[in-house]
């Protein structure tokens, strides 16, 4: 009888039944059982030093080895499974190194050594960072500034790990971990084509003439081979053919770029457009991959059915079973009022809701402007009630005819407007935090139920001036998001500037530094 052997049968019978029947993925502990016939082996894995883990990781960790009865758990396979998956991380914006694809492929390498419980732990520590990375992002959103609402989801990671191995189907388990939803799958392309261009050397910063700050169509320039290639490689103009004048086919290119960076859509290649042409490849990757973990924070926040607004585009879309079935134009909260990032439900249409006007907007434009003109009060509908400022509904009300109401910690909300001039323009960075809608008729009629209020009837409540509370059968999720990195159906990749300074906050946080922006107190408010 080998030695082996003699380890083995030493040991208990209700061990050795254990032993046998994890005998396929468990060559870790045969491994340590063969050598400890004294059960001191168990003790080798067992004694992994979780409590000296970082705290945001030790819990999941205890959790995970719950679910087995000791031992080493990692095989050989699994753990080169793993290193496979994570060592792609980058393909969703994140470096491998991060999961400690290093410390793995050293582990790999090397082959079982001594110290087989820190070599469990450690495999089992990368997984779980993975899995609770695709699927709710690295980071706590609302860590990243005082007006964000969107609690952080806690998956269940350490079970469907261990469910993973034991069921022997890590490789498949690892790989549906991200978002599977076309619009993350969109983003995931558009950063492979950035890095693609980065890595095909990026490109020199593209300048016209020393002194002109502008290139109109029909002019002239030394620069247009140059803003040709440009546009030629970012896939907004098709070939590089033209002289050295801006032709309309090239306008049309330079339009469709500003069209996808949310700048005014002329043809001109002045100081604004000349700056986004700029950005480089990598800078965009940089960009697209913030807005990748801000989405896998945010996924579980997004149902299929819902409305979506997007406070950096200043957009919104309503999705039904994932597909849109209504756009529109927003005006969103201005650079020192911006709109709050949250997640909630619409269950209540409001027509020809009163506006209570909160004290921030008195003091700061309705008190000096009673100070301007005695009459303004009287002339924009507006009287005091139970000590608040109260504006009538009607043509003059700044919430216009329809108001959509939703629970939230800031006073912010869905609305008409009594300005609908404002969605013509393409900087609707207009109101105090909340998202004026250009087309909340045909919101509501979505919304509500056709059997209980037909477009017809609304149309009629609203024609009535009287205020009325219209209650939807089903609540409709709302999210409110910060998208400066996007990808249309037919494939376009927008951008947008980071207004709010949410992106430079949720790039310092990653790199474990607090952000300026939540040192600051909430500003945005809109009234009920």
């Amino acid at each position: 009888m080998s030695f082996g052997t003699v380890g083995i049968l030493s040991i208990s019978g209700t061990l050795q039944t254990k032993v046998m029947r994890q005998a396929a993925q468990g060559a870790c502990l045969i491994f340590l059982l063969l050598f400890h016939a004294t059960g001191a082996a168990r003790a080798d894995c067992e004694a992994s030093p979780v409590e000296m883990l970082p705290e945001s990781d030790a819990a999941e960790v205890a959790s995970f080895y719950r679910h087995w009865d000791g031992g080493c758990v990692w095989t050989d396979r699994a753990a080169s499974d793993l290193y496979e998956v994570l060592s792609q991380s980058d393909l969703h914006g994140i470096a491998p190194e991060s999961f400690g694809t290093p410390e793995i492929a050293g582990q790999l390498k090397a082959g079982r050594g001594t110290d087989l419980a820190g070599r469990d732990l450690l495999f089992t520590r990368s997984a779980l960072r993975y899995a609770r990375a695709m699927q709710a992002g690295r980071i706590d959103l609302m860590a990243s500034g005082y007006d964000i609402a969107i609690p952080r989801w806690e998956p269940p990671v350490a079970a469907g790990l261990a469910a993973a191995l034991k069921q022997d189907r890590l490789p498949e388990w690892l790989r549906a971990l991200p978002p599977a939803t076309p619009e993350y799958l969109r983003l995931k392309q558009a950063l492979a084509f950035h890095r693609d261009l980065a890595a095909r050397g990026g490109w020199p910063p593209l300048a016209l003439e020393e002194g002109r700050r502008s290139l109109k169509p029909g002019e002239t320039s030394a620069a247009l081979a140059a803003l040709r290639g440009r546009l030629v490689m970012l896939g907004d103009l098709r070939a590089r053919i033209g002289g050295d004048r801006l032709d309309p086919q090239t306008v049309q290119a330079v339009i469709r770029f500003q069209s996808r960076h949310g700048l005014e859509r002329d043809g001109i290649v002045g100081p604004k457009t000349l700056a986004a042409l700029n950005v480089t490849p990598e800078e965009r990757a940089r960009q697209i991959a913030l807005n990748m973990e801000r989405y896998r924070i945010m996924a579980h926040a997004m149902p299929p059915t819902r409305v979506e607004v997007n406070a950096a585009a200043a957009t919104a879309v309503l999705f039904e079973d994932g597909e849109p079935v209504l756009r529109m134009r927003t005006v969103v909260g201005t650079r020192k009022t911006p709109t709050p990032i949250l997640s909630s439900l619409i269950n209540t249409v409001v027509v020809n809701p009163p506006w209570v006007v909160p004290r921030s907007i008195y003091v700061g434009e309705i008190a000096p402007a009673i100070v301007r003109d005695p009459d303004y009060l009287e002339k924009h509908d507006m009287f005091w009630q139970e000590g608040q400022l109260v504006q009538r509904p009607g043509p003059k009300n700044s919430l216009g005819r329809l108001k959509f109401e939703f629970a939230s910690p800031f006073a912010v909300y869905l609305h008409d407007t009594n300005a609908p001039s404002l969605f013509a323009s393409d900087n609707r960075f207009r109101s105090h935090g909340c998202i004026r809608l250009e087309k909340p008729l045909d919101l509501a009629v979505r919304l509500l139920e056709p059997s209980e209020w037909s477009r017809e009837e609304i149309e009629a409540a609203m024609a009535a001036g009287e205020t009325a509370r219209l209650p939807m059968s089903r609540s409709m999720p709302v999210v409110v998001a910060y998208w400066t990195a996007f990808v249309e159906e037919d494939g376009t990749v927008e951008f947008r500037d980071d207004i709010y300074g949410r992106d430079a906050a949720l790039a310092a946080l990653l790199r474990n530094v607090v952000p300026s922006s939540v040192r600051g107190a909430p500003v945005s408010a809109c009234g009920a």
